[in-house]
């Protein structure tokens, strides 16, 4: 019989690549399997925040059964029994003598919504908002239709009737990110100083620093009302605050105060600002403060490579410019932000990272006028 000539295979590329950092198909499929039981995971959280299952375990930290769980939250003892079994499985419960207790450090990120680091609000808000919006990303991919950050925060409870661990996040992200970055800003705020939040919001950090500050003077500035400004006024109202908290609907690129700020801040704002607008609203910073003066602005780390984008740095940013693209979010570099202070007149511009904060890691502007 003749030989049968083999022809050697042309190559494809990846799936011949000799190297180390290549997966396998079955990696590759275990890693879906891990996504989606993250998914589920998420799920299974949510339930528990709703129910009350994790403010059951919290407050009774001997542990409960699955019958007891279920008669002190009022649901269905078979559902229960399994939604327990699903829980260990994910290791948010851990078991005591025949009883379901909470995993290590579970009641702080997921019961009773007062530690810094609570995630209870984000987990609720992923399946009451993000979910549904993320389920509809084919249809924006076609349409190319885009909503609005203003819609999407009237109908958001945190910024309605925000958790306590919002405020005690922002107090924490000032006293050991911030503060000690800014001596000259927190002296000044110590001897009767001004600070301006552009993006206030529902105003946090603003009572935040009153209450910390009780000589100084503060001025937010945003562009949403439900959601956002009357949030600030009904809470300012409530602190009593009034007569040095001030917040009006402005938009930030058309402020017009001169020199007129020790400190400005923005919060996990700018990327929401249209890039149009960005460079206009460096100007409008640099024009507001006095000399000397500094700008903080705190928001989502972003890459600036490609390579960047596969390194957990960064994640926090490339996930909620996925999340956020149908509202128009364009998350900027830090070259390109970094260009932008620059041309606006601010110097010894640094970058700080900041990764104790529930939505991930953020990264800290500090730009002075000198």
């Amino acid at each position: 019989m003749p030989q049968c000539s083999r022809q050697k295979p042309s190559w494809t590329g990846r799936e011949q690549m000799a190297h180390s950092d290549t997966p396998t198909l079955q990696q590759q499929a275990e890693r879906l399997r891990e996504w989606r039981a993250g998914f589920q995971a998420v799920y299974v959280i949510a339930t528990g925040i709703q129910t009350g299952f994790f403010d059951q375990l919290a407050a009774h930290p001997q542990g409960l059964t699955a019958q007891e769980l279920a008669q002190r939250t009022g649901c269905h003892t078979p559902y229960v029994a399994i939604w327990c079994a699903s829980a260990y499985r994910y290791r948010l419960v851990d078991t005591h003598d025949g009883r379901y207790v909470l995993a290590p450090h579970i009641d702080s990120l997921l019961a009773g919504q007062t530690h810094p680091d609570s995630q209870a609000a984000l987990f609720l808000n992923v399946v009451r908002d993000a979910g549904p919006r993320l389920a509809q990303h084919a249809d924006y991919m076609k349409s190319g239709t885009m909503g609005s950050h203003a819609e999407a925060y009237g109908r958001n409870p945190i910024r309605l009737d925000p958790p306590p661990n919002q405020e005690a996040l922002q107090w924490r992200l000032w006293c050991e990110e911030m503060r000690p970055r800014v001596p000259t800003l927190n002296d000044a705020l110590r001897n009767g100083g001004r600070v301006l939040d552009v993006g206030c919001g529902p105003g946090l950090m603003l009572l935040q620093l009153a209450a910390a500050y009780p000589t100084a003077s503060f001025v937010g500035v945003d562009v949403v009302e439900l959601g956002g400004l009357e949030t600030a006024r009904r809470l300012i109202r409530a602190r009593g605050c009034e007569s040095r908290i001030h917040v009006e609907c402005v938009a930030a690129e058309q402020m017009t105060y001169a020199e007129a700020f020790d400190g400005v801040l923005i919060t996990r704002v700018f990327h929401e600002i249209p890039v149009e607008i960005r460079a206009a609203l460096f100007r409008a910073c640099y024009h507001a403060l006095k000399r000397p003066g500094v700008l903080l602005n705190l928001d989502f780390a972003y890459p600036d490579t490609l390579e960047e984008f596969r390194q957990p740095l960064f994640w926090s940013g490339v996930d909620n410019q996925y999340r956020e693209m149908v509202w128009g979010t364009v998350h900027p570099t830090w070259q390109e932000q970094h260009r932008m202070l620059t041309e606006a007149g601010f110097t010894a511009i640094e970058r700080h990272f900041v990764p104790q904060i529930p939505q991930g890691t953020h990264y800290l502007a500090v730009a002075h006028k000198r």
